[in-house]
């Protein structure tokens, strides 16, 4: 072979030699990056993830915050989150946005976003205005046998609180009482004991509710204007946030009751004997507004009963009932036992905290949508 020959031999080894090292070394340096990118978009997406339950935490807090972070260092990377009220289907929600980004100012940078629709409870209670004493209905009312309704202020277990409760007895209509039944009160901040008596101190009678008396659940919480437009309780029974639940058979539900307990009987329907043993709201409503709850044989509630039709309470209620019906179908009588019931700031306010105690202990357990 000639020495031409010879040299152009080694030329061209010497480019495929040199092509096949850049061929190696770029792939070399792909899959660098791409182990660094993935590595990268791991972090990102734990930052995101760990903005989301700091949200949540300060939402547990304080129900009213909604500053969220900005530009916050974390973990090597930067938080960004953001905080909306809005609705998702029909339920009104806190919307948190929380971005994570690692590897900034490289060419490797990520970014990663979760998204997470919350009912916020917990400390976000309040006394509906349509909650005008113990017992408050837009009928006929009378009580009977042993029953007592108790309207001065009572913790949770029922010991009384001084000075900080209302009426007994608060309608539209008139009141009867028979039999043994006792009412307690306070007015302008003195307390009156149960006692058979039917006076001024303890009841209201013939009343006008402003605006009209409101005929749907949601209106005794105040309707849109406190955040309960048309559907919301049940959009929230319908969720299944701190242990709601929503059944047209009331055989169905499970015990003890949390968060909204919603039953929806069909017209005319009556759910007889009734078990309440727990907490946060229960409603029994239909459209015709004429859903029957009646002998309430068991269990103590703690929170807010409204119903269109209470017929004989026989157990123990903390807390506050709401009837709608101004034309209740299984009549007037309230209750003709031993039952109670026991007017309650504090029940109300653990209910309104979108449905009770077992609700309200975590904005965790209120997330009813989560996105990565």
């Amino acid at each position: 072979m000639s020495g031409k020959a010879i040299l152009i031999l080694v030329l061209g080894v010497t480019a495929v030699i040199s092509v096949t090292f850049t061929n190696l070394t770029e792939t070399s340096s792909q899959a660098t990056n791409n182990m660094i990118r993935y590595y990268n978009q791991q972090n990102a997406h734990n930052i995101a993830q760990t903005g989301i339950h700091m949200a949540l935490r300060e939402l547990t807090d304080s129900s009213s915050w909604r500053t969220g972070y900005g530009s916050l260092s974390l973990f090597n990377g930067i938080l960004n989150t953001a905080l909306v009220d809005t609705t998702f289907d029909t339920l009104n929600v806190v919307m948190i946005t929380s971005t994570g980004t690692f590897g900034g100012g490289t060419d490797l940078e990520v970014s990663s976003t979760s998204i997470v629709y919350t009912v916020v409870g917990g400390g976000g209670g309040f006394i509906p205005a349509s909650v005008l004493a113990a017992i408050t209905t837009n009928n006929q009312v009378e009580t009977s046998g042993n029953l007592t309704v108790d309207g001065r202020d009572h913790d949770l277990n029922g010991n009384l609180v001084p000075g900080a409760g209302t009426y007994a007895i608060w309608t539209t209509n008139n009141f009867n009482r028979k039999g043994n039944s006792h009412l307690g009160s306070t007015e302008s901040g003195t307390d009156y004991a149960p006692a058979k008596v039917e006076n001024n101190n303890v009841r209201l009678e013939g009343q006008s509710y402003p605006g009209g008396y409101p005929s749907t659940p949601d209106g005794v919480l105040g309707g849109a204007a406190m955040g309960y437009p048309p559907g919301t309780l049940k959009s929230i029974a319908l969720s299944g946030a701190g242990g709601s639940q929503y059944v047209t058979n009331p055989s169905l539900l499970t015990y003890p009751l949390k968060g909204v307990t919603y039953v929806e009987l069909p017209a005319g329907g009556t759910w007889n004997p009734a078990n309440i043993d727990g907490e946060g709201i229960l409603v029994v409503h239909n459209s015709t507004n004429d859903a029957t709850i009646k002998n309430m044989n068991w269990g103590t509630f703690k929170g807010l009963m409204i119903a269109d039709d209470i017929v004989h309470i026989h157990n123990n209620i903390i807390g506050a009932v709401v009837g709608l019906s101004p034309s209740p179908s299984s009549g007037k009588q309230i209750g003709n036992g031993t039952g109670s019931i026991l007017y309650s700031r504090e029940a109300l306010m653990n209910a309104t905290s979108i449905g009770g105690s077992s609700a309200g202990g975590s904005s965790t357990s209120n997330v009813i949508a989560w996105w990565d």
